[in-house]
C-alpha cells in the first residue's frame, strides 16, 4: 500500500507511458505484498513486529532524505506530521490485516476509502460532494455491507482482522485529506513520511502489547531486510515516479490495479474462497473506486 497514490501531481505527457507503466507495476507490486507478508506470519512475525523491523529500517534510510528537503516543508511540519503518522498507522494496521485474516476481505474491507475519502474531503477541506461522489460513497457502504454479511453483520462483531482493515483505511483516507491540504511539501517527503510514521505507531502499540520476536534464522532476517528494500521501497519508488508525471485521474487508478490483482492472486494462489457476497461487495467497491478516481481534482472547494 503505498502513500504516493494519494498525492497530487501535475501530468508530463512525454513521460506518461513509461509513468504508466510504472503505476502498473506498482500495483502488482502492492497487490501481491500479502505473500511476503503471510510468509513472515507463517514464521512468526506478526503485523506489529513487521512495523518494528522492516518499516523500520526504511526509515532510518528515509529521514536524510526527508531532512534534505525541509526547506520546503518547514511551513507545513504539522500537515507533514499528519501524512506520516496516518498513513503509518494506515500500514500498520493494514499489515495486521493481512498477516492475521483473509487476504481478499481485508482488501475489499479497505477499500471503503471512496467513502471515507469524500467524507473526510467535505468535513475537513470543504470539498462539494456532488451526485457523483455521493453515489461513489453508497456504493462502497454497500459493499462492505454485502462482503460483511448484509444484514446478519449488525448482529455480530468485527474479528479482529476486519476491524484492522476498517481502521486501515480510514487512517489512509485521513492521511489522504492532510495531503490535499499540504501546498509545499515535496512528493518525495510525502511518500517517505509514511515509514516514519508506521514506526512511529509501531513504538507507541508498545505500551498495549509487546509483539514476539522468534527466533528466526539468518535467512529469514535477510529476507526481511530484503522486502523492506527492495518491496516496501522499491514499491514506493515505482508509485512515486508514476504519480510525479501522470495526471492525478489516471494514478487513481493504481487503486483498482491493486485491488485485484491482491483478490485474483488470492484466489488463484493463496485458495481464498470467493463467494457470492465477495463478488457483489468487490464489483460495489471496483465502480466507486473508479467513480471517486474520476472526481480527482475535479470538485471545487466552497
Amino acid at each position: 500500500m503505498s502513500a504516493a497514490a494519494n498525492a497530487r501531481a501535475p501530468a508530463a505527457p512525454d513521460r506518461a507511458a513509461l509513468a504508466f507503466a510504472s503505476l502498473m507495476a506498482s500495483g502488482v507490486v502492492w497487490g501481491l505484498s500479502w505473500l511476503p507478508l503471510k510468509h513472515f506470519a507463517a514464521a512468526g512475525l506478526g503485523g506489529h513486529a513487521i512495523g518494528l523491523t522492516a518499516y523500520s529500517l526504511v526509515a532510518a534510510v528515509s529521514l536524510p532524505f526527508i531532512w534534505r528537503e525541509r526547506a520546503a516543508w518547514r511551513g507545513e511540519l504539522p500537515q507533514l506530521l499528519l501524512i506520516g503518522l496516518f498513513f503509518g498507522c494506515a500500514n500498520m494496521a493494514f499489515t495486521t490485516a493481512l498477516t492475521l485474516g483473509s487476504v481478499v476481505r481485508a482488501m475489499l474491507l479497505f477499500y471503503l476509502l471512496p467513502a471515507w475519502g469524500a467524507l473526510g474531503g467535505a468535513l475537513f477541506l470543504r470539498e462539494r460532494l456532488g451526485a457523483r461522489r455521493l453515489l461513489a460513497v453508497g456504493l462502497s457502504l454497500g459493499g462492505v455491507f454485502a462482503i460483511l454479511g448484509g444484514a446478519s453483520a449488525l448482529r455480530g462483531t468485527l474479528s479482529t482482522a476486519d476491524g484492522m482493515a476498517l481502521a486501515a483505511g480510514l487512517c489512509y483516507a485521513a492521511a489522504g485529506v492532510a495531503n490535499r491540504k499540504a501546498l509545499a511539501i515535496p512528493l518525495a517527503s510525502r511518500t517517505l513520511a509514511s515509514f516514519s510514521g508506521c514506526t512511529v505507531a509501531a513504538v507507541a502499540a508498545l505500551a498495549f502489547s509487546t509483539p514476539a520476536l522468534p527466533h528466526l534464522p539468518p535467512a529469514t532476517w535477510a529476507w526481511l531486510a530484503a522486502f523492506a528494500f527492495v518491496w516496501l521501497l522499491g514499491g514506493t519508488l515505482l508509485t512515486t515516479y508514476g504519480v510525479t508525471h501522470v495526471a492525478a485521474s489516471r494514478a487513481a487508478v493504481l487503486q483498482v490495479v491493486e485491488l485485484l490483482v491482491a483478490v485474483l492472486s488470492a484466489v488463484w494462489i493463496g485458495g481464498e474462497p470467493l463467494g457470492a457476497k465477495e463478488w457483489i461487495g468487490g464489483a460495489l467497491i471496483v465502480l466507486a473506486t473508479l467513480l471517486e478516481a474520476g472526481n480527482t481534482g475535479g470538485d471545487a472547494h466552497g
